[in-house]
């Protein structure tokens, strides 16, 4: 009879230990975001350096402030990747640092300044819902929005019959003279001879190059010249622009040519951040289901990598994207020099 006693009391208490035990992350996690909302009252306070149209950020920062009104100051600076990248190793380079608390950037330049510990090690919960290969392991940035590499056409120019539906139908004949091609499109290259393999894939690249491309400097202006008929294909685009353009009425569109890669766009906190917890509130929000969905997916038109968000445009959702392989930039001095090799020798004017 006694150790039936003992078994009826000790089956509830194990079971309540077990229940305590596995609330105990949440538990544990609550606990930390109450510290940082502590912290971020007392800071009132953040600096932001990221790329990212101005407008949207804005959005961002003003539903920022609607939910922590004790944020009374918070700058968001546009900073293209590259110049954001060697602003902050000149400035750590003279000794004094850099005056942000949370930097976005994207593709070969975020792992280049993780690598190099510009950012605090900060594992936003929010991160959980964002598909690997789109967030770092070591959970120093998660990407905030995808730009993904598509195909691009002039609509007026290219008839709905011969909308490319493979990379080699970019070698046919008819289009020879006809395609634009960015002149330093070294993440596509790398990741493309990666994925269908390095003999297969620079055999393309070589027929491709004898297509008399028109190689072109800069994304953006690439598609406004698109639209406008200077050409009637853009080998590779990146789907935001396209579809930004698109809807405001020019003769353009995508097609998605397998395979087909996205270049993470992320955001972490600074290592010597002036407002470490105003940072970290700052990434949880940015990386949250309702900002990914309504800023950067319905008003930006860009992709996200949380898997809880749906596209704007319905044929993304039948298409299967590879997140860029980063690491490859530990080879980007070969990978330009491979590039160069097979398209330079065919001119580089327009």
């Amino acid at each position: 009879m006694r150790g039936f006693i003992i078994f009826i009391i000790t089956v509830p208490m194990i079971a309540c230990s077990l229940t305590l035990f596995a609330a105990f992350p949440a538990l544990l996690q609550a606990g930390e975001f109450d510290a940082v909302l502590a912290g971020a009252q007392k800071e009132g306070e953040l600096i932001t350096w990221a790329v990212g149209e101005i407008p949207f950020q804005t959005m961002v920062v003003d539903r920022f402030k609607k939910k922590y009104p004790f944020m009374k100051k918070v700058d968001a600076v546009r900073i293209p990747s590259e110049k954001l990248r060697t602003r902050l190793i000149t400035e750590a380079q003279t000794g004094k640092g850099s005056n942000v608390d949370v930097f976005g950037l994207s593709g070969f330049e975020l792992l280049y300044l993780a690598e190099r510990g510009f950012f605090a090690p900060y594992r936003s919960p929010e991160a959980n819902a964002i598909a690997d290969g789109f967030k770092d392991a070591a959970g120093h940035w998660a990407s905030y929005y995808v730009n993904t590499m598509v195909t691009a056409y002039n609509t007026r120019q290219v008839a709905s019959k011969d909308v490319p539906q493979r990379w080699d139908d970019l070698l046919d004949p008819k289009w020879k003279g006809n395609i634009a091609f960015f002149e330093e499109e070294y993440e596509w290259f790398a990741n493309f001879l990666k994925v269908v393999g390095r003999d297969k894939g620079l055999d393309f690249m070589r027929r491709f190059a004898r297509q008399d491309l028109q190689y072109r400097g800069g994304h953006t202006q690439m598609v406004q010249l698109l639209a406008a008929g200077e050409f009637p294909i853009m080998a590779v685009a990146f789907a935001p622009r396209v579809s930004v353009v698109r809807a405001s009425g020019a003769p353009i569109d995508w097609a998605a040519l397998n395979p087909v890669f996205s270049i993470p766009v992320g955001m972490g906190v600074y290592k010597a951040a002036p407002h470490p917890n105003a940072a970290k509130l700052y990434v949880d929000f940015m990386l949250s289901k309702d900002i990914q969905q309504e800023i950067w997916v319905n008003a930006a038109w860009k992709g996200s990598a949380r898997k809880d968000v749906t596209p704007k445009d319905p044929r993304w959702q039948g298409i299967k994207v590879l997140p860029l392989d980063m690491t490859l930039a530990h080879g980007y001095q070969e990978v330009a020099k491979d590039f160069q090799q097979i398209f330079k020798p065919h001119g580089s004017g327009h």
